[in-house]
C-alpha cells in the first residue's frame, strides 16, 4: 500500500461532500486520520468518512417538501394537488434511533476493517470487473482467525416504522465502492455495503444469489457476473465458499439484509443462518439484518446467535411516545391542501394515534387520504376525529384490528424475551434510554428558523436555475450549513454556497470502455483523475 495523503475536513463534513453518491457510487479514495491510534494507517478505515453526529444526523435524516406553497394551492388544479400529495411519501422525519443506527453502522465497519489484513502477492493478481471492463491487483483482504466475531447490528420493529427508509439515508452518506491505489499506481477496491433485499418465500440459496446481484449493482456490471456465477452454483457451501472469496477480493464491510422476515424459515435449515454467520467469522465482514419482531424470534433462537449479529435496534420504541407523535403530526400539518389551514388539536392527534398506533408510515398513509378524500368531495368536511375514522374505515378496513393484534404479540415477544434473556432485555433498556435522549434532542432543536431558510433558497435557486430539483438543492443545503464556516451567515450567502455546492457536485463518469489501453489508465479515467492526483 502506497504512503498516502491526509485530507483535513471540518467537523461534520466527508471528504467526499463535492461528490453526489446517488449519482457517482465509485470514488477515488480520499484519506482522514483515524480516530484510535489502533487503526492509524489502515487504509480501510481511514477512507471511511467520520460518521455524522448530533445536529448533523437529525438534518440528515430529514426530508421535507420545500417547494410546498400553501398560498399557490387555491390556483392548483385537483390534479396537481393530488400529485403534490402523493409525494409526502417522499418526506422523512428524524426518528429516535437513528443516531444509535448511524454509530452501529460505523462502529460495525470499523470492528470488521479492524479484524483483517491485507495479503499481498507479487507474482499472482486477482482480475475483477467494473461496469463489465476487466482490472487486476495483487491484493485482497483476509479476516484474522484471532479476532472476535462481533461487528454488526440488528434493526427490527413494526412494519412502516421506517426501518428500510432510515437504511437508505443511512448508506447515502457513503460511497459504496473506493478505489485504493498501491505504490506502483494499481488500484484495488472496497465495498464499504452492500444492501440485499430478501424475496418473499425465498431460502439461504436466494440470500446468497442476491449478495452476489448486490456485488455486480455496486460495480457497475450491467451484465451479470457474479450473481450469475453464484446462481450456477448449487450446493449452499460452495455458494458460501464463493462468498468468501468475493468479500475478501472486494474488501466488503458490511452487508445488510433488509426485510428479512421475507426468507422462509420454515423450509430452511436451523442451521442455515449460522452458516451465514460462519462466514463472517472466517471473513470478518460484518452482518446486520433488518426486519420485523417475528424475524428476530425466528432467527435468534440462542443467545449465542444473537450475540453474533451485535446489538438490537428497536426501530418502534418511538411508537408508544404520545409527546413525539405530536411532534410528528405538526411535521406533517406543515403540508395541507385543505381549503383553510387547520391546526392540529388534540381531538385530532388522539384519533390519528388510534388509527396508526404511532407508526410513521402509517400515519403518512392515512394523512395522504385524508387530504385526496377531501379534495373529491364536494361538501367539505370537518377536518376532526370523525373524518379520521371515516377515511381509515374507507381505506384501510381491519387495520385497527391488525394494530390491536399486533399491540398484543409485541406485548407477548417482550415478556418471552425477559424469561429467554436477561442480557438482551437490558440491551433493550438501554437502548430505550439512548432513544429517549434523542427524542428529547430532537424536539428541543427541532427549527422553524431552518426550514423556512430552506425554503427560501429553493424558492431564490429554482428561480434562476432550472437544472436543479428542490430535492437536490435541500441535501446541498445540508452539506453547507454543517459546515462551521457557515454559522451566521446571511440568506443571500448561503444560497451562493449551495450554488457552489450543487456545480462541483461531480455527475458524470468518465468513459471506461476504451479498448486496448491499460488498465490502470482506464481506472484513473474512469474515476476522473489525473496522473499528478494519484
Amino acid at each position: 500500500m502506497a504512503k498516502y495523503n491526509y485530507v483535513t475536513c471540518e467537523e461534520g463534513v466527508s471528504q467526499y461532500d463535492d461528490y453526489d453518491l446517488n449519482e457517482h457510487r465509485i470514488v477515488p479514495a480520499r484519506y482522514v486520520k483515524a480516530k484510535l491510534a489502533i487503526d492509524a494507517g489502515n487504509p480501510y478505515i481511514e477512507a471511511l468518512p467520520y460518521p455524522r453526529t448530533g445536529r448533523n444526523i437529525i438534518s440528515s435524516y430529514s426530508q421535507t417538501m420545500a417547494d410546498f406553497d400553501y398560498d399557490k394551492i387555491k390556483s392548483m388544479s385537483t390534479i396537481d394537488k393530488i400529485l403534490q400529495i402523493r409525494s409526502l411519501r417522499s418526506i422523512r422525519f428524524p426518528l429516535p434511533f437513528h443516531a444509535e443506527l448511524e454509530l452501529s453502522f460505523y462502529n460495525a465497519l470499523i470492528t470488521s476493517y479492524r479484524s483483517r489484513h491485507i495479503l499481498h502477492s507479487d507474482n499472482d493478481k486477482v482480475s475483477y470487473s467494473v461496469e463489465n471492463q476487466e482490472f487486476a491487483a495483487s491484493n485482497i483482504l483476509i479476516g484474522d482467525s484471532s479476532a472476535s466475531t462481533d461487528a454488526g447490528f440488528s434493526l427490527i420493529g413494526y412494519s412502516g416504522c421506517g426501518k428500510s427508509s432510515a437504511i437508505q439515508m443511512l448508506v447515502s452518506y457513503y460511497p459504496q465502492v473506493i478505489m485504493h491505489t498501491t505504490e506502483n499506481g494499481e488500484y484495488f477496491p472496497q465495498i464499504t455495503y452492500l444492501v440485499v433485499n430478501c424475496i418473499p418465500n425465498s431460502n439461504f440459496s436466494a440470500l446468497y444469489d442476491g449478495i452476489g446481484d448486490a456485488i455486480d449493482k455496486a460495480l457497475g456490471n450491467i451484465k451479470p457476473i457474479y450473481s450469475a456465477v453464484i446462481m450456477k452454483i448449487r450446493t449452499l457451501g460452495a455458494k458460501a465458499e464463493r462468498i468468501r472469496e468475493y468479500v475478501e477480493k472486494f474488501a466488503i464491510g458490511i452487508i445488510i439484509f433488509d426485510e428479512i422476515q421475507l426468507i422462509d424459515f420454515s423450509h430452511t435449515r436451523e442451521n442455515s443462518f449460522d452458516s451465514l454467520l460462519t462466514l463472517s467469522n472466517r471473513t470478518k465482514v460484518a452482518t446486520a439484518v433488518v426486519g420485523t419482531e417475528d424475524a428476530k424470534a425466528k432467527m435468534f433462537k440462542t443467545l449465542r446467535t444473537a450475540r453474533r449479529v451485535g446489538n438490537v435496534i428497536n426501530g418502534n420504541m418511538y411508537c408508544t411516545d404520545r409527546n413525539f407523535f405530536y411532534f410528528l403530526v405538526n411535521e406533517l400539518f406543515r403540508y395541507q391542501w385543505f381549503d383553510k389551514p387547520v391546526t392540529v388539536s388534540e381531538e385530532i392527534t388522539d384519533a390519528l394515534y388510534d388509527v396508526t398506533n404511532g407508526i410513521v408510515d402509517q400515519l403518512i398513509s392515512i394523512y395522504i387520504y385524508m387530504n385526496i378524500d377531501f379534495l373529491n368531495r364536494k361538501k367539505k368536511p370537518e377536518i376532526n376525529s370523525k373524518y379520521i375514522y371515516a377515511v381509515t374505515n374507507k381505506h384501510f378496513a381491519g387495520l385497527r384490528d391488525v394494530l390491536e393484534n399486533l399491540d398484543s404479540d409485541f406485548s407477548d415477544y417482550l415478556m418471552q424475551e425477559i424469561k429467554e434473556n436477561a442480557k438482551l432485555e437490558l440491551d433493550k433498556i438501554e437502548d430505550e434510554a439512548k432513544q429517549l435522549k434523542e427524542a428529547e434532542k430532537i424536539l428541543n432543536n427541532n427549527s422553524s428558523e431552518e426550514k423556512v431558510q430552506i425554503k427560501n433558497v429553493v424558492a431564490n435557486i429554482t428561480a434562476i436555475y432550472d437544472e436543479y430539483t428542490p430535492t437536490q438543492i435541500e441535501d446541498a443545503f445540508k452539506k453547507v450549513i454543517r459546515k462551521k464556516s457557515s454559522v451566521g451567515k446571511a440568506e443571500r450567502e448561503i444560497s451562493k454556497l449551495v450554488i457552489e455546492q450543487l456545480t462541483k457536485q461531480q455527475h458524470t463518469r468518465s468513459d471506461l470502455h476504451k479498448k486496448n489501453t491499460p488498465s490502470v489508465i482506464q481506472m484513473q479515467n474512469f474515476l476522473g483523475i489525473d496522473k499528478e492526483d494519484k
